[in-house]
């Protein structure tokens, strides 16, 4: 079973490279902005609300959705400094086999529904996941000055979900293998679709993150030589946890093909990454996150493989 779900999987990715050009022009659009960090952060966020708020897709359609809307967000991870700016969305499924929400693509390896008898079906999910996180540039904020630049980080990694009625919890773990932060990272989140009828939902979500050692240092560590340049204290953070989560989502349906969301996270920055000079000295360990966006869908049913 788990094989054949890989050989449809492959095919499926084989048939329908063009949802994968779209995913890299999302990417493109993405780098091309000195923000891109924090925007990438802030839209996948809500991408990850949207899979629980989304009605459930029959397994033989494919639906696509193009957005773009301004985000309010921190200038960098920790800033007390906000800016607004223009922002894509990207939302694919393909089948049961292919998602995509904006810099993360999940390919699913396990689908199985599990009967609690009365509570009701839940479905188990289980598969490898590919993220990307645009690094971080100093001419970000003033408050990076002497701190340099992080990198470009492709995340490998894992994800299991297990969805109940309108509840859903997801683990993912990543590691990057471009040298960008050299890190690892694993977030924990619970969604909940608090209302929906046919043209109206609302979902919730509280993530919980862990960061490595590597990334830490990466983000909020201070060496030596960026100590001198900074006039920041040396700091030299380990592993734990990076931040705490909770977001609202809305989604209205204009029409057959338009929809506006909305998007609103509250984040509380976690020692050891709240203990950064950075963060203590020049930034803000509360952070929030608003968005709005237009966008077009289109839900297409496909031929079985």
């Amino acid at each position: 079973m788990l094989l054949k779900k890989f050989r449809i999987a492959s095919r499926a990715i084989l048939k329908r490279r063009r949802f994968l050009s779209l995913f890299a022009f999302l990417a493109t659009l993405s780098a091309a902005s000195a923000n891109a960090q924090v925007l990438s952060r802030s839209v996948n966020e809500l991408g990850s609300a949207l899979r629980n708020v989304f009605d459930l897709r029959p397994t033989d359609t494919t639906d696509w959705r193009l957005g773009v809307g301004p985000v309010a967000s921190p200038a960098f991870e920790g800033s007390r400094d906000y800016k607004i700016r223009p922002a894509p969305v990207i939302s694919v499924r393909y089948r049961d086999v292919l998602t995509v929400d904006n810099n993360e693509v999940d390919f699913t390896a396990f689908n199985q529904v599990v009967d609690f008898g009365d509570v009701g079906q839940g479905k188990f999910e289980i598969g490898p996941s590919v993220n990307l996180d645009f690094g971080r540039h100093e001419s970000d904020s003033l408050a990076l000055r002497g701190l340099g630049n992080v990198g470009f980080s492709v995340e490998l990694g894992a994800f299991v979900s297990f969805t109940l009625g309108p509840a859903a919890i997801n683990l993912e773990i990543s590691q990057d293998v471009a040298r960008g932060h050299k890190g690892a990272d694993a977030d924990l989140s619970a969604n909940f679709t608090l209302y929906r009828n046919e043209r109206f939902a609302v979902g919730s979500v509280a993530t919980l993150t862990w960061v490595s050692a590597a990334y830490m240092k990466s983000f909020f560590g201070i060496t030596g030589t960026q100590s001198a340049k900074s006039g920041l204290a040396t700091y030299r953070p380990g592993s734990g946890l990076k931040s705490g989560e909770l977001g609202l989502v809305a989604t209205y349906e204009l029409s057959p093909h338009w929809e506006i969301l909305g998007h609103a996270t509250y984040k509380r920055m976690l020692a050891p990454a709240a203990d950064s000079p950075l963060i203590a000295q020049r930034g803000d360990a509360n952070q929030a996150v608003g968005s709005a966006f237009v966008v077009y869908k289109c839900r297409q049913r496909l031929r079985r493989l």
